[in-house]
């Protein structure tokens, strides 16, 4: 039996005075971040969004339809208390 503690994953929808834009590493394209969730057990945060292509010698930003989920990895660093030196 697997004695490992499960937890839900935990889904944050941002409101539209919170939503922010991050560049992909693959096109440079922005996304428009919407949504993010919190997987625990997989360790990754995903943050979910609209997708935009833009040609910066044009000077054109073009919305497309497909929604783009950028897939990050935790990494624990470190644990402490506030107390603690």
């Amino acid at each position: 039996m697997d004695k490992r503690q499960t937890f839900e994953n935990i889904v944050i929808n941002l409101e539209p005075d919170q939503r922010f834009f991050r560049q992909t590493k693959a096109d440079c394209a922005l996304v428009l971040i919407d949504k993010i969730e919190i997987n625990h057990y997989a360790e990754q945060i995903i943050l979910s969004g609209t997708h935009f292509t833009v040609d910066y010698e044009d000077k054109v930003i073009e919305r497309i339809e497909d929604r783009t989920n950028i897939h990050l990895e935790t990494n624990l660093i470190a644990e402490h208390n506030e107390g603690e030196d």
